[in-house]
């Protein structure tokens, strides 16, 4: 094989083309670029490491068995995180711990201090890192998804609902809720 066709500098859809036939190294250079990414969105998308962990391997091995049945509509890696959402989903389910959203837009932004204080203020106050991840550990498994993917991940508002499998307007419309249940989970723990 030349160099330039190493594994190293394959495109994802390459070597994801290569894993359907079997190239156990094309998919272990898949793994090694994307498990960072996987691995953080499935830590948002379940209730602790361990379950990331399990949604890690189950997301990897569904990618490794459907590799041949990727169509290139997406990224690899948006792809690879649609599974993880699909597993976490799975392993919520069948836990029994579906999550509910009762809570009205208003009350939201309300808990949220809308016109209270300017927005930039209470992100100031709220870096520090461990009141950060207080306040994403108390959110429902879909509303840290999507903050992980668009804020964290900084996949484009497309590839955000890609890989949720939503519209691009149910995604804004869930980023918005999300962002302000993260802005009043914070202000309710006295971090803005």
């Amino acid at each position: 094989m030349p160099a330039e066709e190493s594994k190293g500098v394959l495109t994802d859809e390459e070597l994801l083309k290569r894993t359907a036939a079997g190239d156990r190294e094309a998919f272990d250079v898949i793994v090694t670029r994307h498990q960072a990414a996987v691995f953080r969105f499935a830590r948002a998308a379940t209730d602790g490491p361990a379950a990331a962990e399990d949604v890690l391997q189950e997301t990897f091995l569904s990618a490794w068995r459907a590799a041949g049945a990727f169509q290139g509509r997406s990224a690899v890696r948006t792809w690879l995180l649609s599974i993880t959402r699909n597993q976490a989903w799975h392993q919520r389910e069948r836990a029994g711990r579906l999550p509910v959203d009762d809570v009205p837009l208003p009350e939201l932004g309300e808990a949220a201090g809308w016109g209270s204080e300017s927005p930039e203020d209470g992100v100031l106050r709220s870096e520090r890192r461990d009141r950060l991840a207080g306040a994403l550990a108390a959110l429902a498994p879909e509303e840290r998804e999507v903050l992980v993917l668009r804020d964290l991940e900084e996949l484009t508002g497309e590839e955000t609902a890609a890989a949720l499998g939503i519209g691009l307007a149910a995604m804004k419309s869930r980023l918005h809720r999300a962002r302000l249940r993260l802005a009043a989970e914070l202000r309710r723990n006295g971090s803005c």
